[in-house]
């Protein structure tokens, strides 16, 4: 696996190829291939030196190859660098495509348990009816548990959207124990129904990465279709309660540069967006300092959507006064 890698390890497995780019040199005669190698635990840069003119089209349509070489390069932060002698194009049959996808670490049956128990919750009758359209159908529970959160920044593996939404679920609990006129049942069923879109906005059987229908339409409108489709199957389900739900849905990012084609205007869907807003952006900061554990110095590297370094000593600074603490 990727986590096993070291300088000078020798490479011979069947890995996934990310983010494939051919670059001529300055002798605008010879092709090098940058890529990443990658499997369920992780990634690593790596270079093929050299493809001749005849290779370049079919090394660039292979996403799953036999890998040869090894790690020739450690950089000053801690990552790693491949060179690779020979890739050759592994058979899509042969392969188990979860070993190199990465995933959740948390245990996803639980989890569920944790989701159908909080739709058990729910008094109001329309709404748990809405929500029963959806978990109680199998085929979208196994995508619902199965799907990514995004494809970058937060919970960007299989069943991250499950993380996610649990996580989203239990502040939610929280914000409705505080402020008591927050109607519970309904920010409840928006937190578990907000990212229903994702499950058809992205793909992830074989790579996690958008769908057509998520490049052209997005996940907070898939998602409205959706939830309207649910809604016609219903008897008698309240108008106006139907347009809150839209609403929020509609809102749930909170700016029209995030992707809302609405503004929150009721007090629900206020409450959605910052408590969504916090648990991506901790989820996204928390998988930063993942990312950066083998980093040895005290800032990060740029980090383009929260436009600023992040600073990797947090931990050890805590930890180290705390201990301070007891031993006085």
């Amino acid at each position: 696996m990727v986590t096993d890698f070291n300088l000078n390890t020798r490479i011979n497995n069947i890995f996934f190829l990310k983010n494939v780019e051919f670059r001529v040199r300055r002798d605008n005669k010879t092709i090098d291939m940058f890529f990443k190698i990658a499997d369920k635990t992780g990634e690593i840069e790596a270079v093929n030196w050299d493809v001749s003119d005849d290779k370049v089209e079919k090394l660039g349509k292979i996403e799953f190859a036999r890998v040869e070489g090894y790690i020739t390069k450690k950089k000053s932060d801690g990552t790693l660098q491949a060179t690779v002698s020979s890739l050759i194009k592994a058979a899509p049959l042969d392969l188990d495509y979860s070993d190199y996808l990465p995933q959740s670490k948390k245990d996803l049956d639980q989890l569920m348990n944790i989701l159908y128990s909080n739709i058990e919750s729910i008094k109001n009758i329309y709404l748990k009816k809405l929500l029963k359209t959806f978990f109680d159908d199998q085929e979208f529970v196994e995508k619902f548990k199965k799907a990514p959160a995004a494809t970058k920044v937060h919970q960007p593996y299989l069943g991250g959207l499950l993380e996610h939404t649990c996580n989203l679920v239990r502040i939610c609990e929280t914000i409705g124990d505080i402020y008591k006129e927050v109607n519970r049942d309904f920010l409840l069923t928006m937190a578990l129904l907000h990212d229903i879109g994702k499950v058809r906005e992205y793909t992830y059987d074989r790579v996690i990465e958008y769908t057509d229908e998520g490049k052209l339409l997005g996940h907070i409108t898939i998602g409205l279709e959706m939830i309207d489709q649910k809604i016609k199957s219903l008897d008698n389900f309240p108008h106006d309660l139907e347009l809150m739900i839209k609403h929020t849905l509609l809102s749930h990012h909170g700016r029209f540069e995030f992707g809302s084609p609405k503004l929150p205007s009721i007090l629900t869907a206020i409450a959605l967006h910052y408590a969504d807003e916090t648990e991506a952006k901790i989820s996204g900061f928390i998988n930063i300092k993942e990312e950066c554990g083998n980093f040895k110095e005290k800032w990060s590297k740029w980090i383009w959507w929260l436009e600023r370094p992040v600073y990797l000593d947090e931990e050890k600074i805590l930890k180290n006064k705390i201990n301070e603490t007891e031993e006085d």
